[in-house]
């Protein structure tokens, strides 16, 4: 199945900012992020515009948005 990942902050330097990837059927986001070499804790995820965490089980068609975590004041 097919899913499509945009990237935003520094990622999207070192990836495309918007990539296809062919995943198997029960794949969860967590898995994706490894294969990728990304941290789920320095991101905020979300699938089809809603906050989901690492175990979110990915869907043909679904739009997994990483947004880095932002820290300062």
């Amino acid at each position: 199945m097919k899913i499509r990942l945009v990237i935003y902050g520094e990622l999207a330097l070192r990836f495309s900012p918007k990539m296809e990837l062919e995943v198997e059927e029960g794949t969860t986001v967590g898995e994706v992020l490894r294969r990728l070499g990304i941290s789920a804790a320095e991101h905020h995820i979300l699938v089809n515009e809603r906050k989901v965490d690492e175990s979110r089980t990915l869907k043909d068609g679904d739009v997994v948005k990483l947004l880095p975590v932002i820290y300062g004041g």
